[in-house]
């Protein structure tokens, strides 16, 4: 768990919390950036991110009666998101200024929140893993952060244009392109090119896979399978789409040694989508989970989790080995996984 320090007297703590951002920013020293991070998140962050997702999660008639422990995994996915967010500001990694704190850790807990209601609709997240990985993956297209917080896919060409957020053009869009293509043929990058050249602008990340998915047919009483390719025997990697398979191999992964276990899940990357994030979108681990099987502290891990997955060459610095020390253990782990995901499905 993120475990805040008490906030300290700074001296933009008193006022709006974008006066300790700013010092936050600027300041060049650790110790002292250190003491401004956290009185940031602990006097303004957290106080909001926890009334906003006890509220939306308190308020859903289906999730009203949620576990204290889901309430504080979503409250620590958000804080971990927000840190990561900031940290990645501070480098200089092309973010956009924050001009309203608050709001944009709103976004960020709303975000969570949706999250959490969304890995409960495995249909809608196997397609979004895919649009995601086609959007980050393709050079043709581009994912970055909008205002306030928000995921923003585009063409390349279109990084940094605003999203189109007029839900009626983007229905028109869609009438349009239902009328010239069967959507449901195409396959997952082809669909999001069309849909961008038919709305004619970036389009807001969820919006993107919602339109997608209306287009494709995707629903959760007809969950669509995952094209593995014509691999007869498809990689571990790709079989995460699954939400059965997923749990037994998170059980397993916790059986690797350490190193193993880093090698393969700070790589893990796959055509199908099954990246690290599916953990936790699908609720079998939470980022705070994630972080203590890897035997990582959560800030740290928070301050890599948008930069996953890692190369060979930033795993071999994190793990102090060789990069072909990384690709032997990663493959170490990849077949003990294979053969107990084996032996296991025998059992059944």
């Amino acid at each position: 768990m993120i475990k805040m320090v008490q906030p300290m007297n700074t001296q933009g703590a008193a006022g709006r919390p974008e006066g300790t951002l700013d010092q936050w920013l600027r300041e060049p020293d650790p110790e002292r950036a250190q003491v401004l991070l956290d009185d940031l998140l602990a006097r303004h962050a957290e106080p909001l991110v926890r009334r906003i997702v006890g509220f939306k999660l308190g308020s859903s008639a289906d999730f009203s009666r949620l576990p204290h422990a889901d309430v504080e995994d979503v409250c620590q996915n958000a804080l971990c998101q927000l840190l990561a967010r900031l940290e990645r500001m501070k480098s200089g990694d092309g973010f956009a200024a924050v001009r309203d704190f608050n709001a944009y850790a709103a976004v960020t807990a709303y975000n969570a929140c949706n999250a959490y209601f969304r890995s409960k609709r495995p249909a809608w997240l196997s397609l979004s893993m895919k649009v995601r990985y086609v959007a980050t993956h393709s050079p043709k297209f581009d994912l970055w952060e909008g205002a306030e917080g928000t995921d923003v896919c585009g063409f390349a060409s279109q990084r940094g244009r605003a999203a189109l957020t007029d839900a009626a053009l983007l229905g028109r869009a869609c009438d349009e392109l239902r009328r010239r293509v069967d959507a449901s043929r195409l396959p997952v990058a082809e669909l999001i090119g069309q849909l961008l050249k038919a709305a004619g602008a970036p389009l807001l990340f969820d919006a993107l896979v919602d339109a997608t998915a209306e287009l494709s047919g995707v629903n959760e009483e007809r969950a669509q399978p995952v094209d593995e390719s014509a691999d007869d025997h498809p990689s571990a990697d790709a079989q995460l789409i699954h939400r059965d398979y997923i749990r037994r191999v998170w059980k397993e992964i916790g059986a690797l040694p350490l190193e193993h276990r880093k090698a393969l899940l700070l790589n893990l990357n796959d055509s199908a989508g099954g990246d690290i994030r599916l953990f936790d979108s699908l609720g079998i681990a939470s980022v705070r989970q994630i972080a203590a099987i890897l035997e990582m502290d959560a800030l740290d891990f928070a301050r890599l989790w948008n930069d996953l997955p890692l190369d060979d060459v930033r795993l071999a610095e994190l793990l102090g080995i060789s990069r072909q020390d990384v690709a032997n253990r990663r493959s170490t782990a990849r077949k003990r996984l294979a053969r107990r995901l084996q032996e296991a499905g025998r059992e059944n």
